[in-house]
């Protein structure tokens, strides 16, 4: 009996002192992302979010190929003219996440937007109603590595957290 507890504290031991052999994190089990809702269907696919700030991607599962590759994200706030600012970082391991306005735009650590209701994309189907009411901010993401990112967006002095996962390749 006194063998087999031992042997049992070794490997306990063993384990504990060797981190290299524990198994990778599994983001899915750790990585609880901010739930969709589809509050424009005629607009929008599903935003990830609530008031006042949303986003929209490629929605579902997105797979991460390289750092360079950039993903289409549809930023969505509560109509203001309050700034607004979109940073993110990664919250289970490191990475880095870069943003980019427009094809011509420079990539950058940020969003940074004065006035969102001057600086508004309208989507096909919005209607003056819902253009009143939610500023869009087209933009391109890029993912320095899969895992679970967290998105702050402040909209004037308020603020928001969004949670998105990006799984590894296939």
């Amino acid at each position: 009996m006194t063998t087999s507890v031992a042997f049992v504290s070794v490997l306990v031991w063993g384990v504990v002192l060797q981190p290299s052999r524990l198994p990778a994190r599994d983001t899915t089990l750790s990585c609880k992302q901010t739930p969709a809702e589809n509050l424009l269907p005629s607009v929008v696919g599903p935003m990830a979010g609530s008031r006042p700030a949303w986003f929209v991607d490629d929605g579902g599962d997105l797979f991460w190929e390289h750092a360079e590759h950039p993903v289409k994200t549809l930023w969505i706030v509560s109509r203001t003219s309050a700034p607004v600012r979109i940073t993110g970082n990664r919250v289970d391991g490191p990475g880095t996440v870069k943003f980019r306005r427009g094809q011509d735009q420079p990539i950058e650590a940020a969003i940074v937007i004065a006035d969102p209701s001057v600086a508004s994309a309208i989507p096909g189907g919005a209607s003056a109603d819902v253009m009143r009411a939610y500023s869009f901010i087209p933009s391109h993401v890029f993912y320095s590595s899969p895992g679970c990112w967290e998105f702050t967006v402040q909209v004037g002095s308020g603020e928001i957290r969004l949670v998105r996962e990006i799984k590894p390749a296939r």
